[in-house]
């Protein structure tokens, strides 16, 4: 028998399974000892690694597996995160996600699609429900990863309602890449305390919305100008800065802070000024591409809900197209549908305006260059509002008094708005001022421009800094302290003490120790630890 010929068999994909898994359950069931062995059967000699969150070298995969598992867009599409991605980028970037996955390398499309820049964590550890793990073990003989749980934010099971458990296995700080199914073992403990109702509700929200964006994928494109334009309107329609700018800022706050503990979203604003910030970034014109996780943050804070959102943005849209298709039509005759007398019909007669002489002449003029309106002074003097006009074209003089004093008071009555509204949000920025007052911003900016340009001088820039002054002594202190109170813990629990436990204990333990130079008193005690 000639055993080169003999096809090796493929296993199918089970329910909610991942492409990482289903590669994981091949490579057991084929029995390889190294996982270079199973790369090299499924795509050849020249893949070296491998990651589970992106999966890499698709147009590789030999065609016996092509043919159980489909085609590189069907495992795209279905059995790996990337879809989560698709609805907020641009179609350019979506394809050139497909294409880095198909090739060996990644290349920068993770910065791209806002994955390194967008404060979520470059990193997706592999996660899974212990409930599940025994449900598919029962059910299947084997547990697997599923794909529902792997979606970054993601943090409970959407089938029981359990807080989702991490991998030690495949992290940055392990002992490279592996094939591996869940097991208990390889599973971090929880250290966040248990969470009350409230926070369970935010986190399955959240959760079950990631989801369905995530079934979106690329049949659904937002565009990012008018993502920002619904924003502004469900905050114009809420009446979210009807008091203070300071109490959007505060409930927008006090929202981040129920999943601010729970990676990933430890960088979400939990102060009055960064959630000022946060929301002053999103709706304004972008200039690229945001993480998924930070429209959905907003998303839900605004509206509850994808679809509630999606609604919304259909809107906007179809408000928009009504706009230009508006701009661009020819002019209708509205007296002649109407059936109305046209200005050239007969039978159309035109007031005469009253004849004015004397003390009647004088009233008026006075009264108009005390810039009273022209319907004010009509009804007093019971005259027509062409012989107002015609009074005014004849003398220039009571004219330009008039405009001044118009002028005048429309400056001071802006002013005093302008003035109220930043006595009112004393910390806002200039732009959160301007979306608070945009008529009078506007007016301020053409008419009275000296003056606004002082007053903004005057007011906080509304940045949270670029972080370019850091002190490295403190930050070491601090990452020594948190390391004892970790370690104490541990100790006090009679735990095993290891590096990798401290690294997920740690979230940001890893990467500050990157650069050898910085933290030598933490890398100095952890040194002390095998």
């Amino acid at each position: 028998m000639n055993t080169a010929a003999i096809t090796k068999p493929y296993l199918r994909p089970l329910g909610d399974e991942c492409f990482f898994s289903l590669c994981s359950r091949q490579h057991v069931f084929w029995g390889n000892g190294l996982s270079s062995d199973t790369l090299i059967s499924l795509f050849g000699d020249s893949t070296k690694a491998y990651s589970h969150d992106f999966p890499r070298c698709l147009s590789l995969l030999n065609d016996d597996a092509k043919s159980v598992w489909g085609g590189t867009d069907e495992i795209i599409q279905s059995y790996t995160i990337a879809p989560l991605f698709f609805p907020f980028q641009s179609p350019n970037h979506v394809q050139e996600l497909k294409r880095a996955m198909e090739s060996p390398r990644l290349g920068s499309v993770k910065y791209k699609l806002g994955v390194i820049t967008g404060r979520f964590g470059g990193e997706h550890p592999l996660k899974a429900c212990t409930t599940c793990i025994a449900a598919d073990r029962k059910l299947h003989g084997v547990a697997y990863w599923h794909l529902s749980h792997q979606f970054p934010g993601v943090t409970t099971c959407p089938v029981h309602g359990r807080l989702l458990v991490e991998s030690k296995k495949n992290r940055q700080w392990s002992r490279g890449f592996q094939w591996l199914l869940p097991e208990e073992h390889i599973l971090a403990k929880t250290v966040n305390p248990e969470p009350d109702a409230q926070v369970i509700e935010a986190l399955q929200n959240i959760s079950t919305n990631i989801l369905a964006l995530a079934k979106l994928g690329s049949s659904f494109h937002f565009e990012p100008g008018t993502v920002a334009q619904v924003y502004k309107d469900a905050i114009t329609n809420l009446k979210l800065f009807e008091h203070t700018a300071e109490d959007a800022g505060d409930r927008f706050a006090a929202y981040c802070s129920l999943l601010q503990p729970y990676p990933p979203f430890l960088s979400l604003p939990c102060s009055r000024q960064s959630a000022l910030s946060f929301i002053s970034q999103m709706t304004r014109k972008p200039r690229g591409y945001f993480h998924p996780l930070k429209h959905l943050t907003l998303i839900l804070w605004l509206f509850q809900g994808v679809e509630p959102f999606i609604e919304a943005y259909v809107h906007v849209m179809a408000r928009s197209i009504r706009f230009r298709t508006d701009k661009n039509s020819t002019p209708i005759n509205l007296e002649a549908n109407a059936g109305l007398p046209s200005k050239s019909s007969p039978n159309l007669q035109t007031l005469k305006p009253k004849k004015i002489f004397g003390k009647l002449k004088s009233k008026i003029l006075r009264s108009l260059a005390n810039g009273s309106p022209k319907k004010t002074v009509a009804a007093e003097y019971n005259v027509s509002l062409s012989s107002i006009n015609r009074l005014l074209r004849r003398d220039n003089s009571v004219k330009e008094r008039r405009e001044v004093k118009i002028q005048d008071r429309s400056r001071e009555y802006r002013r005093n708005k302008w003035s109220t509204i930043v006595q009112s949000n004393p910390s806002a920025s200039a732009k959160i001022i301007k979306q608070l007052i945009p008529s009078i911003y506007i007016w301020l900016y053409r008419n009275d421009r000296s003056w606004l340009d002082n007053q903004i001088s005057r007011l906080p820039r509304g940045r949270v800094g670029n972080f370019v002054k850091i002190d490295w002594n403190t930050r070491d202190e601090n990452m020594c302290a948190l390391l004892e109170r970790t370690i104490s813990s541990l100790s006090a629990n009679c735990e095993t003490l290891k590096k990798s436990d401290l690294y997920y204990l740690i979230p940001n333990l890893f990467s500050a120790l990157e650069k050898k130079s910085r933290y030598p008193k933490t890398r100095k005690l952890l040194s002390k630890i095998g």
